[in-house]
């Protein structure tokens, strides 16, 4: 997509987070390593809050509901860790945060609202071409 570059975006994100696992004990551990993040408006409010948290990782799992798990935020020491219920969500919840910071999901994101958008755009053309009265050609022209 033009006007992004994402691989400079993931690269930032790299320097900025740090994603551990420790599958022993279904439990997630997010490091900020540089305080920018937080400032980030795609994901920054997500880290600063654990019911935010619950709920945005709820949404992009595809959820209605927030997510079910703990969530411990240590704004001193700038890590979360997120302690999953069962080994299937563990799984999930690992790969997204893993393709959130990453990955390519905000390009992929960002590139499905594009496409929408678009498409609603050249709908609401079509429509407005097939319901334009033109005026009477021979009118019109002479």
């Amino acid at each position: 997509m033009e006007g992004f570059n994402w691989d400079e975006i993931k690269e930032q994100l790299r320097k900025a987070v740090k994603l551990e696992k420790i599958e022993d004990d279904l439990l997630i551990k997010l490091t900020v390593l540089e305080s920018n993040i937080e400032e980030n408006k795609m994901v920054g409010g997500m880290l600063k809050s654990e019911e935010e948290m619950k709920r945005s990782l709820g949404q992009f799992m595809g959820k209605q509901e927030a997510l079910d798990c703990d969530i411990d935020i240590n704004q001193d020491e700038k890590f979360i860790t997120l302690k999953m219920k069962s080994e299937e969500e563990f799984k999930k919840v690992y790969e997204l945060l893993n393709d959130l910071f990453f990955g390519d999901f905000f390009k992929k994101m960002i590139e499905a609202m594009m496409e929408v958008f678009f498409k609603k755009m050249i709908e609401a053309l079509m429509g407005t071409i097939k319901t334009y009265r033109f005026p009477n050609s021979k009118k019109f022209l002479s």
